[in-house]
Formats: structure tokens, C-alpha cells, sequence
């Protein structure tokens, strides 16, 4: 039986993690012509037409809804991003979508909320 030491089993995890593939690869971007869809649908209303944060929901909102085009918000990777869209945000209206998009639609959305960051 091969014994490995707490430093190992580290180590060996944090390399797989730097070899291992990006749960949401540059090669599996989704169609930002369905994302347009889906986020006018779902985001406009708080988020605005062109992602500031200035929809007919967002103006009431404390604190208000993000502002994809914002110094701020450009600093967070894809990834990042990702994660509040699918987890929602604490403290924010900003809820939870991973139960009520598909895989499949949340990487459009992120294909189009991409293009607004532009």
C-alpha cells in the first residue's frame, strides 16, 4: 500500500488544477444571438439595455444592479461572472439563474453579456 503525505496529495491537487480544463473553456462559448435573447428576457428589466445598470427595475434597486460596462465589473473574469449569474449575489436582488437556465443558455448569456463589457 503506498502511503502519500498531506503535502503531496496537496501538491499533486494543485497541479491537476493548473492542467485540468476551465469548467467553462474558451471552446465552448455559447451564441451571444441567443444570449441576446435570453438576457433581454430575463436582465434587461434590472440591468439595462446596454448592461449599465439602468433598467425600469434597476433605477429602484439597493444597491443597484451591476454595470457590465464599469471599470469594476471589466476586472472580473468570465468565471467570475459565471458564478454570480448561476449562484446569485448576497445582499443584492440579484438571484440565483442556474436552476432556471440550462448549461447550454447560461454560456450564451455569458457569450452575449461578454460583448456588452466592449
Amino acid at each position: 500500500m503506498i502511503r502519500l503525505s498531506h503535502a503531496t496529495i496537496l501538491l499533486t491537487t494543485v497541479l491537476l488544477g493548473l492542467f485540468l480544463p476551465s469548467p467553462y473553456p474558451v471552446e465552448a462559448a455559447g451564441d451571444p444571438i441567443k444570449g441576446k435573447a435570453l438576457y433581454e428576457k430575463h436582465c434587461l428589466v434590472c440591468h439595462g439595455p446596454q448592461g449599465k445598470g439602468d433598467g425600469p427595475a434597476g433605477r429602484m434597486l439597493k444597491p443597484p444592479p451591476a454595470n457590465f460596462t464599469s471599470a469594476a465589473s471589466q476586472k472580473k473574469s468570465e468565471t467570475e461572472l459565471m458564478l454570480i449569474v448561476e449562484d446569485g449575489k448576497p445582499g443584492t436582488a440579484m438571484g440565483p439563474w442556474k436552476s432556471q437556465l440550462t448549461p447550454v443558455e447560461l454560456k450564451d448569456l455569458m457569450s452575449y453579456l461578454m460583448t456588452l463589457r466592449k
